[in-house]
């Protein structure tokens, strides 16, 4: 077991350097359209897909009960 005492110090200090850490510029967000027309835009044509892919209420269907 060796002791800490022991242990050989290096010489030379490390040769890579640490830069300070800069500040993450923030990503510029373009406001042309509002957020209305956005969550328009995404959920009408889902809602419209769901209610196409439905089964039809009583179409081809008897004695549902």
């Amino acid at each position: 077991m060796v002791s800490e005492s022991a242990r050989p110090i290096p010489a030379v200090p490390p040769v890579y350097h640490v830069r300070a850490a800069k500040p993450l510029a923030l990503p510029q967000h373009h406001h042309n359209t509002p957020v209305t027309t956005t969550m328009l835009l995404v959920t009408v044509p889902a809602v419209l897909a769901a209610a196409a892919l439905r089964p039809g209420r009583g179409r081809g269907r008897s004695g549902r009960s």
